[in-house]
């Protein structure tokens, strides 16, 4: 993919707008990511993290980030005529309000690069007239996620950081504190950047009132479209998720997952994060072992 950039007010910006899938969009915009870490860390003369977005604001001509009662509304993107404010939730805990910022950093980012979206590669099926803006949308959303990863944890030092803790459950807590990210997001890095694969998978206690059992929330892998599953997305009590979930600390299990028509028993380690009604398991299962 041949793309021309040229300078403007220390923004990179494309020429003209192209027409990508999906994945060309996520790899164009996280290389776009790169280029504003490796400029932060060129200005700051060093790579040691946290990297945090009032620093990539002051590159990207954000005037300002305010915390604001958004009510449900993480955070928001305002562009005036000589920059953009960031008004982030001031209710939400400062980690995920790093995130809400480096989010909408990645609309910034996602509007210097004038990208339009292939839609044929869109997955929607529903007659409903205003299923493609949805469907363009959420594709959006992603490719800010993504962004944002980049921008808070980025691959290179992230997975350096990852090596000498080692790739365990135990590492997700020190990880978050250093680079200043959520639980739940750093443990999805991992799983994104880990040279050993492994797919990290998030359980919540189900239902929330009458414990019965944790459901699958969410698993998180390097491989999308041949991700490995869990052979059951509901587990019952006892289990050692429960375990997890009770004490707090790593409990080592096997758990039967799917990949295609092949079933393997992979080995798995679980641990308890968050509190009260918000509190769940991340586990973090081996294909390779």
């Amino acid at each position: 993919m041949n793309l021309r950039y040229l300078p403007n007010n220390s923004i990179t910006r494309q020429l003209e707008p192209v027409s990508l899938n999906l994945e060309q969009a996520t790899s164009l915009i996280i290389e776009r990511a790169r280029q504003l870490v490796n400029q932060l860390i060129e200005g700051r003369g060093h790579d040691k993290p946290p990297f945090l977005p009032e620093e990539f604001a002051r590159l990207q001509g954000i005037k300002k980030i305010v915390k604001a009662n958004l009510g449900e509304v993480s955070a928001v993107l305002l562009k005036f005529s000589d920059g953009y404010v960031i008004k982030v939730n001031e209710k939400h805990h400062p980690v995920k309000q790093n995130f809400s910022c480096a989010h909408e950093i990645g609309h910034i980012l996602l509007r210097e690069l004038k990208i339009e979206l292939d839609t044929e590669n869109i997955g929607y099926r529903t007659f409903n007239p205003q299923a493609r803006g949805i469907a363009i949308s959420k594709a959006r959303e992603r490719l800010c996620e993504a962004a944002a990863a980049e921008l808070l944890m980025p691959e290179a030092i992230f997975r350096k950081f990852l090596s000498n803790f080692g790739i365990s459950v135990n590492s997700i807590e020190p990880l978050a504190h250093i680079f200043r990210t959520s639980i739940q997001a750093t443990a999805f890095r991992i799983a994104e950047v880990s040279t050993e694969p492994c797919l990290i998978l998030r359980w919540q206690l189900w239902p929330i009132n009458k414990p019965k059992g944790f459901r699958l929330i969410r698993c998180v892998g390097p491989e999308k479209k041949s991700r490995a599953m869990p052979l059951h997305t509901f587990v019952k009590h006892p289990s050692t998720l429960y375990k997890a979930y009770e004490n707090g600390s790593s409990v080592k299990s096997h758990k039967l997952f799917r990949r295609g028509t092949d079933v393997k028993r992979l080995p798995m380690e679980s641990k308890g994060f968050g509190r009260g009604e918000n509190r769940y398991v991340v586990s973090l299962a081996f294909p390779g072992r």
